[in-house]
């Protein structure tokens, strides 16, 4: 008995000419999403949430557990005041031409130093970090009043009332930032300090304090 006839394959007339998805259970998708440069690696993946309940879910459960661990952990950003404290003494022993080049080397380090404590004081890290952030600001002012303001009220700004309470309550950081409004060099940490709920902005924009 002849042995059935196989069913003619339709050729394809559309032009198609995508490959064929493997089916094998075995494919190495670490291997092949490796492959993928950041932006498409992101475009999947929300394409997935959108299209996935299961990977949505995924993706928020791993934002808050990444969040939390934020705010569990303290970073401590002193170092880079003493760096620029280091570096400030060593540029001082200089003179002529090097002592010239080290003062640009000198405020690149600490413009540097002010833009990474920023950028690790965001509104979900913790109120230690800020803090740390807000300390270390203020030792180092030498920056210039615009940088070190800016920088300040970025991080204050981030944070909630409850931290500001807290912060409020420390009168020794207070005492010593209105310490440097009262040099007059620095008018702009007025702004900071009404930020943080010190005190309040007069007619002529300086900056009262509030009677304890």
């Amino acid at each position: 008995m002849a042995a059935p006839a196989r069913k003619r394959q339709r050729a394809n007339t559309s032009g198609d000419t995508s490959i064929p998805l493997p089916t094998t259970p075995n494919t190495d998708y670490k291997s092949l999403i490796s492959t993928f440069d950041p932006p498409t690696t992101q475009t999947l993946l929300l394409e997935a949430a959108l299209n996935h309940p299961a990977v949505a879910q995924s993706i928020l459960t791993k934002h808050a557990q990444l969040l939390a661990a934020e705010r569990s952990r303290v970073l401590d950003f002193d170092h880079y005041s003493k760096s620029v404290w280091r570096a400030l003494r060593d540029a001082d022993r200089m003179s002529g031409s090097r002592a010239w080049e080290a003062s640009f080397d000198v405020t690149s380090s600490i413009e540097s130093a002010v833009e990474k404590m920023v950028k690790s004081s965001p509104a979900h890290a913790s109120l230690g970090t800020k803090k740390s952030a807000l300390y270390t600001l203020r030792k180092i002012y030498l920056v210039g009043e615009e940088t070190l303001e800016n920088a300040m009220l970025d991080v204050v700004r981030g944070m909630s009332e409850e931290e500001k309470e807290v912060l409020r309550s420390d009168g020794e950081w207070v005492g010593k930032m209105e310490e440097l409004l009262e040099m007059g060099d620095f008018e702009g940490i007025g702004e900071v300090l009404v930020e943080m709920g010190i005190g309040g902005s007069d007619d002529d924009g300086s900056t009262t304090k509030d009677c304890q």
